[in-house]
């Protein structure tokens, strides 16, 4: 196989080492650099402590920033919404789309794993893009890093969290049908000598791509979220088109099969649409399929988009469906949307290519 060229983002501390000692460069150097990298920093030159040819050796040698920033949005809430370039590879020039979401205790990131999707669920702005290609591993930590640089640099709210402590795939594309790259990118994630993160604070949402969630529990079981949206089949293969593959049965069955941790749950994402899925009938159609022990229910808000022909249910329905589903002992929630004036909440993302100028 022809050597590919080491990338910043998602190199792990011995391989670097490795690398400086091939130069003839002091192996601790190499651990100076995964601290800046880890801090979000991840252009050579602004390593003040590592020497000027080094730092040139770097940017000569490795793809250090697989993405730069085009544009930063920020909503009044305080969410950001952040459209990446990528800057190499067979991908180069096209554009993905990232979110973080500061709270008062934890700071999330919403990453893409795809630009655009392989999907084509009907409710989701990201579908009417077309796909284009699969995320490398180093593309969707990036992310993750230029982020953490972004709100160390930026003030946000005062009273809101100004870091990162929680990942979500959840961003444009569907992850499982990236699992090289996210694959990648987890190990990347949860490497005790990279970002450290938890397993416990990394979740991936996938519409029920079943071979590969079984994989997901074998090789890194983080938390699973599950874009449920309707709970009988007629209705699922309309709304999540995946399920004539993969139909309620066996996703329920796969569920059943998924490592969960202590005090862990899987989330079934369920996003409200008038007339569609929202009836009383649906509540049982809920109950029939969920598993108490180990699931909850996340109602979200249909957020709008650009030429869309569905409507969301209202708060007070939302909120009145959620009792009916605790009547029946599961655990229900509604999520509160977050970034909808800059188009960066559920199912707003999308990033075709269009001329702007460059941050």
């Amino acid at each position: 196989m022809p050597q590919t060229t080491p990338q910043l983002p998602t190199i792990r501390l011995e391989n670097l080492t490795l690398l400086m000692q091939s130069w003839g460069v002091p192996g601790y150097r190499a651990k100076q650099v995964l601290q800046w990298r880890n801090r979000g920093i991840l252009d050579p030159a602004m390593m003040l402590n590592i020497p000027e040819s080094l730092r040139e050796r770097l940017s000569s040698s490795l793809i250090c920033e697989p993405l730069k920033l085009v544009q930063r949005q920020c909503s009044t809430d305080g969410t950001r919404k952040y459209l990446f370039m990528l800057t190499s590879g067979r991908l180069k020039g096209k554009m993905v789309e990232s979110v973080y979401i500061p709270e008062e205790k934890r700071g999330t990131v919403c990453i893409s794993s795809q630009v655009g999707c392989v999907l084509d669920c009907p409710f989701c702005h990201t579908g009417t893009q077309d796909f284009e290609g699969n995320l490398t591993g180093s593309e969707i930590v990036a992310q993750v890093l230029a982020v953490k640089q972004d709100i160390l640099k930026e003030p946000l709210i005062p009273e809101l969290k100004a870091s990162v402590t929680h990942v979500v795939y959840m961003g444009m594309g569907e992850p499982l049908a990236n699992e090289e790259g996210v694959h990648e990118s987890l190990s990347s994630l949860t490497d005790p000598d990279g970002p450290k993160l938890s397993k416990r604070r990394i979740t991936l949402s996938t519409s029920g791509l079943v071979p590969q969630i079984d994989r997901l529990g074998e090789i890194a079981s983080v938390n699973l979220a599950i874009s449920l949206h309707a709970a009988e089949n007629r209705l699922r293969d309309t709304l999540v088109p995946i399920n004539r593959k993969y139909p309620l049965q066996e996703l329920r069955r796969c569920l059943n099969r998924y490592s969960l941790g202590k005090q862990r749950h899987i989330t079934l994402e369920y996003v409200m649409l008038t007339g569609i899925n929202d009836r009383p009938e649906d509540v049982d159609l809920i109950a029939g399929f969920v598993n108490r022990d180990r699931e909850r229910v996340n109602l979200i808000s249909f957020n709008t988009y650009p030429g869309s022909s569905y409507t969301g249910s209202s708060m007070q329905h939302m909120n009145e469906f959620a009792k009916q589903l605790i009547s029946k002992g599961i655990r229900a929630t509604v999520r509160r949307s977050r970034g909808q004036d800059i188009m960066a909440a559920c199912g707003q993302l999308k990033a075709e290519n269009r001329d702007l100028e460059e941050k």
